[in-house]
């Protein structure tokens, strides 16, 4: 492909421009929970793209570049194939100011730099996401068990409450049926109420 796109600088100028339409296509996708830049592998798309070398763009910044080299070339030898082209490219080239090969290779290993730089801060932002959504799981997880024990205890005071009122219903009809009995046992001492009568009352008791 990059051999291909040598042969004439046009070709590399639509790619770029094509390389840089997709990259920017892909974070306005609707669906960003989806297409996330940070996954975006910008090395392999424009390796497809044939790219003699990475565009100028924000959102390479902070990307993942890490694998990609530059194409040896010659920019200021890389010519149109259209003579009007190259004319005009010519033209221009002449007008600007003179890079001494020394100066150059300093901007050259600045950009290297740069690269690298770039890689080590997208590589730290990607360790703090994954810290970050750990930790997100870890407080939902301690939430959530703390909001089941809390579940767990209104259930068991409710449950007690109950057994409460239960067990003092009973200890209530008890007292009545005592109270009763008494009543019932004067009668008999004072011939009111016969000892049978009052066996066949209480019997079950």
């Amino acid at each position: 492909m990059r051999k291909r796109l040598l042969a004439d600088r046009a070709l590399h100028d639509q790619a770029a421009k094509a390389y840089v339409s997709f990259v920017r296509a892909y974070t306005k996708h609707e669906a960003q929970y989806i297409f996330r830049l940070k996954d975006l592998d910008f090395v392999g798309v424009a390796k497809s793209f044939g790219l003699l070398r990475l565009p100028k763009m924000p959102e390479l910044k902070g990307g993942d570049t890490e694998g990609w080299a530059d194409a040896d070339v010659d920019w200021d030898a890389y010519a149109y194939a259209d003579k009007a082209q190259e004319e005009k490219r010519l033209r221009t080239l002449a007008e600007k100011p003179k890079v001494d090969e020394g100066e150059r290779q300093k901007q050259k290993a600045q950009r290297e730099e740069q690269k690298k730089n770039n890689a080590a801060w997208s590589n730290k932002v990607v360790k703090k996401e994954e810290r970050d959504k750990r930790k997100e799981k870890k407080n939902r997880k301690r939430k959530w068990l703390k909001e089941q024990a809390a579940t767990e205890k209104s259930s068991q005071d409710l449950k007690r409450s109950r057994e409460e009122v239960e067990d003092g219903g009973d200890s209530g009809d008890d007292w009545d049926d005592l109270a009763r009995e008494e009543r019932i046992a004067k009668k008999v001492r004072k011939g009111e109420v016969s000892q049978k009568a009052f066996d066949a009352e209480f019997a079950d008791l």
